[in-house]
């Protein structure tokens, strides 16, 4: 990835992601693509180094989807929500069978 920075006016984290990772995360309920790259990041997020790729992690996709106006809310809210619960089941210490939380998004 390219470290092109970008401020989208919508979030803090925005001015320190990569441009490219950043509009990827916009089109998660318009794009497949994007879709399967969120699930790919969720699924490796404790198995791989992220630090240094300029990426919204985990902790960051509730506010990111929140702060940020979809085509279609109620798909990105699925999207970002299935992408919390992978990291969560997957994470140090997870349960296979911990419930998944309902993430709310605010300003629809």
């Amino acid at each position: 990835m390219t470290t092109a920075h970008v401020r989208c006016g919508h979030c803090a984290q925005c001015c320190a992601l990569d441009r490219e990772h950043h509009d990827r995360l916009l089109t998660v309920d318009t794009d497949p693509e994007a879709l399967l790259g969120l699930m790919e990041l969720a699924v490796t997020w404790h198995e791989l180094d992220y630090s240094t790729a300029g990426v919204v992690g985990p902790a960051a996709w509730a506010d990111f989807a929140a702060r940020h106006r979809w085509h279609d809310p109620e798909r990105a809210e699925r999207a970002f929500s299935l992408a919390l619960d992978i990291v969560a089941r997957s994470g140090p210490g997870a349960s296979p069978g911990r419930p998944a939380a309902v993430l709310e998004l605010v300003g629809r």
